[in-house]
């Protein structure tokens, strides 16, 4: 196909500068002004490595003044505690709060403490921690909070979380262990989790300490005489099982893959024994991941888990976590470096992809750690550096530059001598890095995503949302096609890919980057992939040219069932009769073939009314029956199995993370 060179650049651009808005833009369009085209072809373009380019941005006449003058100025940027408000919010939530304690209509107390609960979570994210603002609630606001958003959640039957509230609130510094009231609000706590014994058992210890005084107790008890015990709803979430073990060599990887080497395509994953639709062939942690964020607010900073109740960070107020442990995680790795920055790094306008640069050193254990991470990275992952132009290396670089900045003013080289710019030679070390890891993840990152489904149905009306991207060691060997051989899902963080048709040995295992034959045309999907991922696609579907899902008929090629001829044949105009096959030259009969896809055709009749009926698992069942059937007489494109694919897909998402709206 023609390379579009204008193409290949607005991609490019897209995976560094991902908004045209953003003050990143017009840092790279001044410097691009002050050294002029000839510098950058005759000087910046000649460079060899990422050291020098870094250096050079740094150091040199030509650039260093407008680089030097940002950079200067860069600032912690971050959404602020505010005590005063958060005091408000909770008033605000107490007060819809005891509304709802007052009326008798179902619907309209679920409203009212609905609306409660979300002043309670803003009250929460903007409290600061103890003794912050002591003018303000003798220095507890967020400790009151917490106590006040677990009222509300007994009322909406969430005994769960209320008593991770109560938890955080004694943590936070209210002294309630020697409360009445503390011990109350467990005890209705659990008796809405259904856990009477332990119920009983914070009553008598409110009994205990209430001592003559029992009016308190006997309300509590005539409260929880009228609770009825909510039950949880059970999460279709699971990790799943690796087919034959993990790979000792592949991370995360089935036993049943292997990487190979050519030097056409590189290195990627194929199949090193049959493998079965169904089968998981990779469940991988990524080296890191990043929420987008305009997710901030609905999802956990952390884990990615969609928000109900928010554990905000001590420190700012733009950062949610869904409970204390995935705070804590975070704000003892990478949060701690990059929390007074967050608004600063959104505001720069800069990819996701920078982000993930960013947080495999912030995460990182050491510097040391970091840049061996990164410079593994490196050698290991495609990086096509030899099609990248002068330009393009500019703005890596000097967003390499910018993020080592980030890091100098967060302390992560420890206490400096100096607020200047000037790198010194680890920090020029780590900005190499940085440089490399912004062209690796060009190519390897992978987005993210979970399954929104509806209230009425799992699969009616349900979307996928891309929240995030991540970089996957093992994912990222994995090789390109039109028409992907696996299912890609999430369960948290974890990629997992589960095969949508049987493999032989060595036979390519598939995923896809984007753009898809069902949906899009040769042409468009040859163009896309080579300006965003530098490569032509030679998969059957671009060789063959398979038509648009809509375009295509019915038709069926089978196999021919001579041994050992490969031969496709067309579906017989007259079954009685036998086909030549021009290959073996032998008369074949089809009938047995065609019986056969008759009843592959009916399990995917049974798998779709599975489907309709929300039997998620017993639709997987059927769509593998089914799939394995029809590879073992045919090939693609078929339409129905096209169809039963992406069902399959929709299937095995439905397993991973989703959330409702």
């Amino acid at each position: 196909m023609e390379y579009d060179p204008t193409y290949q650049k607005i991609c490019s651009t897209r995976t560094v500068q991902s908004e045209k808005k953003g003050f990143f833009n017009d840092f790279c369009g001044d410097v691009r002004e002050t050294c002029g085209d000839k510098w950058l072809k005759n000087y910046f373009g000649k460079l060899k490595s990422n050291a020098a380019r870094v250096l050079s941005i740094f150091s040199d006449r030509e650039v260093c003044d407008p680089v030097l003058g940002v950079l200067e100025h860069v600032q912690p940027v971050y959404k602020l505690k505010d005590a005063l408000f958060s005091f408000q919010r909770r008033a605000q939530a107490d007060k819809y709060y005891l509304l709802s304690c007052s009326t008798n209509e179902a619907d309209e107390r679920r409203e009212l403490l609905q609306q409660a609960l979300l002043a309670a979570n803003l009250a929460v994210m903007r409290a600061p921690q103890r003794n912050v603002s002591p003018t303000i609630d003798d220095g507890l606001t967020l400790a009151l909070a917490y106590r006040s958003r677990a009222s509300i959640l007994i009322g909406l039957g969430e005994g769960e979380p209320a008593l991770s509230d109560l938890k955080l609130a004694t943590n936070f510094g209210l002294e309630l262990k020697g409360s009445v009231d503390y011990y109350c609000k467990m005890a209705k706590a659990y008796a809405v989790m259904g856990e009477s014994a332990r119920a009983e058992i914070s009553l008598k210890i409110a009994e205990k300490l209430a001592g003559s005084d029992t009016t308190h107790i006997s309300i509590c008890r005539k409260e929880i005489a009228g609770i009825k015990p909510v039950q949880k709803e059970p999460s279709t979430e699971k990790v799943p099982q690796l087919a034959h073990g993990e790979n000792p060599e592949l991370s995360g990887a089935a036993n049943v893959v292997k990487l190979v080497e050519t030097k056409e395509k590189g290195r990627f994953v194929v199949a090193s024994e049959c493998l079965k639709t169904g089968d998981v062939v990779l469940c991988e942690n990524p080296v890191a991941a990043c929420l987008i964020p305009s997710f901030f607010g609905t999802h956990c900073h952390h884990c990615f888990k969609r928000l109900h109740t928010p554990v905000a960070c001590l420190h700012c107020s733009g950062i949610a976590f869904c409970s204390a442990q995935c705070m804590g995680e975070a704000c003892e790795s990478y949060h701690r470096f990059e929390c007074e920055f967050m608004d600063l790094l959104i505001g720069s306008g800069m990819s996701i992809l920078c982000f993930i640069a960013l947080r495999i050193f912030t995460q990182a254990a050491s510097v040391d750690d970091g840049l061996a991470t990164a410079n593994l990275l490196f050698e290991n992952l495609c990086s096509h550096e030899d099609v990248r132009q002068a330009e393009d290396y500019l703005q890596r670089s000097l967003m390499a530059g910018f993020l080592m900045r980030i890091l100098q003013k967060a302390q992560y080289f420890g206490q400096r001598k100096t607020e200047g710019v000037n790198p010194t030679a680890v920090e020029l070390q780590v900005a190499t890095a940085l440089l490399g890891l912004l062209q690796v993840l060009q190519y390897n990152a992978h987005e993210i995503y979970q399954t929104q489904v509806t209230d009425e149905h799992r699969f009616e009306g349900s979307k996928t949302v891309h929240v995030g991207a991540g970089l996957y060691g093992t994912g990222s060997y994995f090789n390109h096609e039109c028409w992907p051989s696996v299912a890609s899902y999430f369960v948290g963080k974890k990629l997992v890919l589960a095969a949508t048709k049987p493999h032989r040995p060595n036979e390519v295992v598939a995923v896809n980057y984007g753009p898809i034959f069902t949906y899009t045309n040769l042409k468009e999907r040859q163009r896309s992939l080579r300006g965003r991922y530098s490569f032509s696609c030679s998969c059957m579907a671009c060789q063959e040219n398979w038509p648009l899902l809509q375009k295509l008929d019915k038709q069926v090629r089978f196999w021919c069932t001579s041994a050992n001829c490969v031969n496709l044949l067309k579906f017989p105009k007259d079954l009685a009769k036998d086909v030549r096959c021009p290959r073996c030259r032998k008369n074949i009969s089809l009938k047995e073939s065609v019986s056969r896809l008759i009843k592959i055709e009916e399990l995917y009749r049974e798998a779709a009314q599975a489907m309709q009926a929300q039997k998620t698992g017993e639709a997987i069942e059927l769509f593998k029956e089914g799939i394995d059937l029809f590879f073992q007489i045919a090939a693609l494109p078929h339409k129905d199995t096209l169809v039963a694919q992406h069902s399959l897909t929709k299937c095995a998402a439905n397993t991973g993370t989703t959330f409702k709206k």
